[in-house]
């Protein structure tokens, strides 16, 4: 009798700890799903308002809080959670395989963008479609690892990152809706890290490089070229290829101001980088000759 008491007290205590630990499991679990919704809650709340998400965080949180901030932060809150019950808000779509798919007569966002996973190349600018090269051709190609490694040569030690397409650069021009902008330059220099994030930049670069080839000439010449002055990229550098030519252009006062044709024999400089001095028949040192 003493011994199947023990027993059975055993198998109770074995059973009362399963319930706690599964109590304890639920509540883990609850605790992460509520913390990811707070968390998107206050990301959308910052989208909508502008507000900090510091400030978001304590209004939420903190009953003492009085202020007309806390009173949008409440306010914009009931209306997400709201919209989220009725079905408003989008879900997580599938991701388009298919360039074809697509409507080239709507305005796109980043969001779009990250679903697309055609192997057509595009760049969104103003929530609008531009389809890029196809995959760069040779001389393309050696171009951009010579400028490349010139600029790591001067970079390698400082602040400043360099990185070759592709890399997403988020820009935001003026008068355009948020996150309609997504852009490829060849090579981008980014001297304030905290405009890095996992997919990208996202903000104003210090310098972006284009190099031209036939298809996209007037994409970068015009198009890109008004983006990046209306952005305020300190600097832009464009490629010839066929010429062997670089154009460096430097913003002053909003406005681009173009350098002389740095050709063979010559050495292109950057206004915004001192150090930054590359010899131009080293850029174009590994271009071959097809005809």
């Amino acid at each position: 009798m003493q011994k199947r008491r023990i027993i059975c007290a055993f198998f109770c205590v074995l059973f009362v700890k399963y319930l706690f630990l599964r109590g304890v499991k639920e509540r883990s679990k609850n605790e992460k799903i509520n913390a990811g919704y707070f968390q998107g809650l206050q990301e959308e709340i910052h989208r909508r308002t502008g507000i900090t998400k510091p400030v978001i965080h304590k209004a939420i949180r903190d009953n003492d809080m009085s202020s007309s901030k806390k009173f949008l932060v409440i306010a914009t809150a009931l209306e997400i959670i709201e919209e989220r019950k009725k079905g408003m808000m989008e879900t997580v779509e599938e991701p388009v395989i298919s360039y074809e798919t697509l409507d080239l007569n709507r305005l796109y966002q980043y969001a779009d963008y990250l679903r697309w996973q055609f192997k057509e190349r595009v760049e969104l600018i103003r929530g609008r479609i531009f389809k890029m090269s196809p995959a760069p051709a040779v001389n393309h190609q050696a171009i951009l690892s010579s400028i490349q490694y010139e600029f790591y040569r001067v970079f390698l030690h400082g602040n400043c990152k360099v990185f070759p397409a592709p890399f997403d650069v988020r820009l935001q021009p003026p008068g355009a809706p948020e996150n309609t902008t997504v852009v490829q330059p060849d090579i981008t220099i980014i001297c304030d890290i905290s405009k890095l994030d996992s997919k990208g930049c996202k903000g104003t670069p210090d310098l972006v490089v284009e190099i031209l080839s036939h298809s996209n000439q007037k994409h970068d010449l015009e198009r890109k070229f008004e983006l990046y002055q209306a952005c305020g990229i300190p600097e832009y550098w464009i490629v010839y290829p066929v010429e062997k030519m670089v154009l460096v252009y430097h913003l002053v006062n909003g406005i681009y101001e173009g350098s002389r044709p740095y050709t063979e024999g010559m050495t292109a400089e950057s206004r915004t980088f001192h150090p930054l001095k590359i010899p131009v028949k080293d850029i174009f040192i590994g271009v071959l000759d097809f005809e």
